[in-house]
């Protein structure tokens, strides 16, 4: 009997597929990086179809100057029981403008000395150039004001710095740190707050403050920060010479902005015979008035130094000089 010979199964190997990019995007993976490449090739393409090129950023939408730390408050340009000083014989309109924080930029502060005008410069003691720029005012026969700092309403948000008064503080803290404050500008004819809207509202801790000034020969102007401010008529009692803000100029860091808030200032000295500006050492308020320094003629007005319109002391004043 023979055995029939057993057939060996011989197993045929698959033809292995050849590898294309359409079996790579079978991962997962590979799937997922490849959707993502055309959506963002698909969005660049018709963001740059459905839209016009728009310029940088710079451009379109110039930087944003943060806000001043005062606000404009419209208060009556003539406050009650305020009397003007005495009118000269030209019997002109006449402005007076000062510039506050003097001290923290130098380039600005010589800048300001620089201009046509004669300026106050009210100057922040104990800054970084406060010294040097006093030096240089006091060469250039420039007014110089004390800017005094004060506790603002918005502290801590808005610090006046280490030399700041603060309401919390003791009458023989006042008068120390107001010895430390006057005797760093030795120069000043006077002086004003800095911030201080919620310092000028409590007339006894004004009092130290503004003897302190009488004592040492030192008007004041209220730069009027809050339109609670008592400041002004604390100094009128104490038998101060004194002057309080009618226009802020330079809320708007804006050089047309500017350039109407002189002109206001200019409609309020018409009405009133004098008027008091306040500004800030910002690029934009040098540029208006720079302007504004060619114009004065033109506005049948004398720019006068603060001095000339503050007014002196009541005659009748019968408060004690002693806390």
């Amino acid at each position: 009997m023979t055995r029939k010979k057993s057939k060996k199964r011989t197993t045929k190997k698959k033809a292995t597929p050849k590898k294309t990019a359409l079996n790579y995007l079978g991962h997962p993976v590979t799937a997922v990086i490849f959707l993502l490449v055309l959506l963002g090739i698909g969005g660049y393409i018709i963001s740059e179809w459905s839209l016009p090129s728009q310029p940088a950023p710079s451009q379109q939408h110039p930087q944003q100057q943060p806000p001043p730390e005062y606000p404009d408050i419209d208060v009556p340009p003539l406050p009650p029981n305020r009397p003007m000083p005495p009118r000269p014989a030209t019997k002109r309109p006449r402005v007076a403008i000062i510039m506050d924080d003097i001290g923290i930029n130098r380039e600005m502060a010589l800048e300001a000395l620089q201009l046509d005008l004669p300026l106050a410069l009210a100057i922040i003691p104990g800054e970084a150039h406060s010294t040097e720029i006093m030096q240089l005012a006091h060469q250039q026969q420039a007014d110089i004001m004390i800017h005094i700092p004060m506790e603002p309403i918005s502290y801590p948000h808005n610090d006046p710095g280490p030399l700041g008064l603060f309401s919390n503080q003791s009458t023989a803290q006042i008068e120390q740190r107001m010895t430390t404050i006057i005797n760093a500008l030795p120069y000043a004819v006077g002086g004003n707050n800095h911030m201080g809207s919620a310092f000028t509202q409590h007339a006894d801790k004004l009092k130290p403050v503004l003897l302190a000034m009488k004592h040492s020969g030192l008007f004041f102007v209220d730069s009027l920060t809050s339109k609670d401010s008592v400041a002004y008529e604390q100094a009128r009692e104490l038998g101060l010479s004194c002057a309080i803000r009618d226009v802020f100029l330079d809320n708007v860091r804006d050089v047309d902005a500017i350039l109407k808030q002189l002109d206001r200032l200019v409609t309020l000295a018409r009405r009133n015979g004098s008027a008091i500006a306040i500004c800030h050492p910002y690029p934009q308020t040098m540029a208006a008035l720079r302007q504004f320094s060619q114009d004065t003629e033109r506005f049948d007005i004398d720019t006068v130094s603060i001095t000339q319109l503050v007014q002196p002391p009541l005659a009748s004043v019968t408060t004690s000089d002693t806390l």
